[in-house]
């Protein structure tokens, strides 16, 4: 279940809801909004100003798979407005990426897809 996009979206991957995943910057968890293979979009961070092109390192973590251990990762802002971020990945991680099909993966075929 891809989220549409618009004619003057960047991602060349499908999004997907980010139901099920937390992610954490500092000291404060937030649920993504959506996600793709080559990055998310997350509230924006309460207390604190964040600007294009800005790096932040988080940790993801899925409720769907609470044996996973969370990811680390790093994105750079490349759009944002007043109700999301639009972060990029950064030279993903393995676990990062593992997290991410994981993820889309149970949107796509439920429970615990085959391989995983």
């Amino acid at each position: 279940m891809a989220i549409g996009s618009s004619r003057n979206d960047r991602r060349f991957d499908d999004r997907h809801p980010g139901t099920g995943l937390i992610c954490r910057i500092g000291d404060v968890e937030m649920d993504v909004l959506d996600i793709s293979i080559g990055g998310m979009k997350i509230p924006p961070i309460p207390g604190r100003n964040t600007f294009i092109k800005n790096k932040l390192d988080f940790i993801l973590i899925s409720t769907h798979w609470p044996e996973m251990r969370p990811a680390a990762g790093q994105g750079e802002v490349r759009a944002a407005n007043r109700t999301w971020l639009a972060l990029q990945f950064e030279r993903p991680t393995y676990d990062l990426m593992k997290c991410v099909s994981r993820h889309v993966g149970t949107l796509l075929w439920g429970g615990k897809p085959y391989g995983y």
